[in-house]
């Protein structure tokens, strides 16, 4: 009964909001498909290209955190690494399915310690870069007048709940006596001199290497969406960019629903569409940077993600 109810629960939603979004927009959807047919190659082939600087940065960021315990990870294998766990995740465990994959894959390659440091660090430092532009991104709709007193409420819930999620890990952290405890109970040793090192070089500048890397990941996330709208001929300004982006994407990740299926699409469509952009415009541009962004690497991760296994 609990497996029907999780794989059917997510399908009712997305069923739900798909027809919600777009039963009344048909009309949107006939222009979209003659929009499609007059896209730009040249400007969906830089979308694709930025997605690319994306995860290369995202690679350069777990790359980062396991340098910090001492460990040593090539950039290749950490971008591989990421493209995999983001595609186990959304089959097995989630959050923690994707922190297992990251940890278990890393392990062969590297120390205890940074693996254990590898499975949730990153990840913290993701969340702040993401409250961070959501924050901006609400800051723009409410100049606006376009976030509802619903999404507020919504917002402030899931920004409070990340925040206190990040602050209890980096305490986690700064006690190692707590940590090795944890890691006791999941049967797992590790130095506890080297995680006290880690904390003392995230302390003395690591976090602003890290946090960099994650600011570049959603940036290029970002330029990804720009080129779309670019290739569906529209150009959009900055302010009204980060508008659309940041809330849709941070209540699509806080959803239950795998890379936030549904949500993100339909909110950052009709986000664009109340801030002015034509309907089939913005179902195009935003339908286009979900495939390059989610749809290809999860494709594209399947078989790392089992070569990645099969060397583990």
């Amino acid at each position: 009964m609990k497996r029907f109810f999780r794989s059917a629960v997510p399908l009712v939603i997305f069923i739900a909001l798909i027809v919600h979004f777009l039963l009344p927009r048909l009309p949107s959807l006939r222009g979209s498909a003659g929009l499609i047919a007059r896209m730009s190659p040249l400007w969906v082939l830089a979308a694709i290209v930025a997605q690319a600087l994306s995860y290369v940065a995202n690679g350069s960021l777990l790359q980062c955190v396991v340098s910090l315990a001492g460990g040593r990870l090539r950039l290749l294998t950490s971008m591989a690494i990421e493209l995999g766990a983001a595609t186990v995740c959304l089959v097995a465990g989630g959050p923690l399915g994707f922190g297992a994959a990251i940890y278990k894959w890393t392990r062969a390659r590297t120390t205890a310690e940074s693996a254990a440091l590898a499975a949730w660090l990153p990840g913290i430092f993701d969340t702040g870069a993401l409250v961070v532009v959501a924050l901006l991104s609400a800051i723009e709709l409410l100049h606006a007048n376009r976030l509802s007193r619903t999404t507020e409420i919504a917002l402030i819930g899931v920004i409070a709940a990340l925040v206190l999620m990040m602050a209890g890990a980096l305490t986690l952290l700064a006690r190692r006596d707590w940590l090795l405890a944890i890691a006791r109970k999941l049967r797992r040793e590790i130095d506890a001199e080297t995680i006290e090192e880690a904390w003392t070089r995230i302390r003395g500048g690591g976090w602003r290497r890290a946090s960099l890397r994650s600011l570049l990941t959603l940036t290029f996330d970002m330029t990804t969406l720009y080129f779309a709208f670019i290739a569906a001929q529209h150009s959009v300004t900055p302010g009204t960019l980060i508008a659309g982006y940041g809330v849709p994407i941070l209540l699509g990740r806080a959803s239950f629903l795998p890379g936030g299926i549904a949500v993100i699409e339909v909110a950052m469509a009709a986000v664009y569409t109340g801030l002015g952009i034509e309907p089939h415009i913005a179902i195009v541009a935003v339908l286009t940077y979900r495939l390059i962004s989610f749809w290809i690497p999860t494709i594209v991760g399947i078989p790392v993600a089992v070569g990645l296994t099969s060397r583990a």
